[in-house]
């Protein structure tokens, strides 16, 4: 073997050695990242100020800022508890201790120089809203004054200021979520709000954020994690680090909107009539369901059914019939023809039900919503195979009008007011409602209260929600049928939570009085 062949072999075999080393040293570090996280050597404090920081039904942490701080750490793949205290206590705990964060606090120029920042993590400023389209900014308070009408709410510490400010030419309202209603109404020009709650508040209106604009800025306060301020600064590098990457990801603004929006979705709690209405609507919905699949049940296995002959089963067809007006009643073969009990030939278009496979496998069906071909109106499905022997030979089924038998829950149930009662299939369709003209809409996907609540009832057993539709606030029980998979409801007008003020807010209206 000649000499540069063989220096040629030894350069690979070393390239090889340090390639194995390599590999060996990255599969070590992804190792250490994927196993148990390391002590941050952090103190991190905060208090009772929600959205952003408070103790949850379990006297955990949570709230949005919470939930920033912990997706910080997991980043830095670092953990540390997070302790609840005092406003003082923690305040004087970061002022005062090294290695003691604290959020969320207000980033003021008294205090500027006595922590070192990692933010912003949330901000409250008093903003002045225009519809989109508005056309610019406005200059200043006086242009608002003279030329604006502006809506508010009514007692509240902004309808307050713009009175001591002199204001007169206000819309007032009950709530921000009227006022925004109000505003994209054309009832006032502008609305003042907060930049805080603008996202969940124009979703709880029924808009997108983006149909509101801000004209002018009154005053803006800034959240921040005050760090003491001898905690090693390669920590601060890091947390700004992590939580600058969170916001170009869209992991940020995923937190932010979701902590919001609870609070505008959480309910006050459906009255006792209404939980008995509920009871009443299950029982009195699932009986009709499971009345009619044991009748077909029984007639099933009748010997003119399993005869599977079109001229002895008619009869029975036309007896159920007879009995039940509301109702469309078939016989469906497994070759897909079906046909009822006054067809002189039998049609042939079963095959466009989406449930016949599974019914012609041995299945029964229950509380599927499909359009009844005969009468064009929504019905639900109960159908039961028929067997001969061990050979299903073809199916009975019962398509229930749902508007009929709406209008007749309507009647037992006997709501009052704006109280209505709903049911949801599993995909979202409305299978039984107050008012009928929505019976077999698909509920939206939206991202304002009522789809945010929509979604919660599909995804869930039973529970409560709050939701804002038409413009009124409701609170509405929901609970699962056991027979038909349908998510009963029944929804009450009720009263709008109010979301508590925040450290931010109480510090910017003493920074609006210090002005005066």
């Amino acid at each position: 073997m000649d000499e540069p062949m063989e220096n040629r072999r030894i350069f690979l075999v070393v390239l090889l050695f340090f390639c194995v080393l390599i590999a060996a040293a990255g599969c070590t570090e992804r190792e250490g990242r994927m196993g148990e996280p390391a002590d941050s050597g952090l103190r991190i404090v905060t208090e009772e100020n929600p959205p952003y920081n408070y103790l949850d039904a379990d006297g955990e942490a949570a709230g949005q800022s919470t939930d920033v701080v912990r997706e910080i750490l997991a980043r830095l793949h670092e953990k540390s508890p997070i302790e609840l205290l005092p406003w003082s206590d923690a305040y004087g705990l970061a002022l005062g201790t090294r290695n003691v964060a604290l959020y969320s606090a207000a980033r003021t120029p008294e205090r500027e120089s006595l922590f070192s920042w990692v933010g912003p993590i949330g901000k409250q400023g008093f903003v002045f809203y225009a519809p989109a389209g508005f056309g610019g900014e406005i200059p200043g308070v006086d242009e608002i004054q003279n030329q604006y009408t502006v809506g508010v709410v009514r007692d509240d510490w902004r309808h307050q200021y713009l009175v001591k400010q002199g204001f007169e030419r206000l819309v007032l309202y009950s709530d921000d979520i009227k006022a925004i209603q109000g505003l994209k109404a054309g009832e006032a020009d502008l609305w003042f709000g907060s930049s805080d709650s603008i996202t969940p508040l124009s979703r709880a209106a029924g808009l997108e954020p983006t149909a509101l604009v801000p004209v002018y800025t009154l005053r803006e306060i800034e959240l921040y994690i005050a760090f003491n301020k001898d905690t090693d600064e390669d920590v601060i590098r890091r947390w700004q680090a992590a939580l600058d990457g969170m916001k170009k990801d869209g992991t940020y603004e995923e937190i932010t909107t979701r902590e919001q929006l609870i609070l505008y979705t959480q309910s006050q709690g459906v009255s006792g009539a209404g939980k008995e209405a509920l009871a009443l609507l299950i029982s009195k919905g699932d009986t009709r369901l499971t009345g009619t699949a044991d009748t077909l049940r029984l007639l099933a296995g009748t010997s003119d059914l399993i005869s599977g002959e079109m001229d002895r089963i008619q009869p029975v067809l036309a007896n159920l019939k007879s009995n039940d007006e509301t109702t469309t009643f078939s016989f469906i073969s497994t070759d897909g023809n079906w046909y009822l009990s006054s067809d002189a030939i039998p049609r042939q278009d079963a095959g466009v039900r989406p449930y016949l496979a599974t019914l012609l496998s041995g299945t029964p069906v229950t509380g599927v919503v499909i359009t009844d071909p005969v009468t064009g109106r929504e019905a639900a499905v109960v159908a039961v195979p028929v067997r001969s022997g061990d050979t299903v030979i073809g199916a009975v089924e019962a398509l229930i009008d749902l508007t009929s038998l709406s209008r007749s829950l309507t009647t037992d149930l006997s709501l009052t007011g704006t109280a209505y009662f709903s049911a949801l299939t599993g995909d979202g369709v409305v299978a039984l409602h107050t008012h009928s003209e929505k019976i077999g809409v698909v509920s939206p996907a939206g991202t304002d209260t009522f789809s945010e609540a929509i979604r919660t009832v599909i995804s869930e057993e039973e529970g409560e929600v709050g939701f804002y539709e038409d413009g009124i606030y409701h609170q509405a029980a929901f609970k699962a049928s056991k027979i038909s998979g349908w998510r009963y409801i029944i929804a009450e007008q009720g009263t709008p939570p109010v979301p508590p003020k925040t450290r931010a807010e109480e510090e910017l209206e003493s920074l609006l009085e210090l002005h005066d």
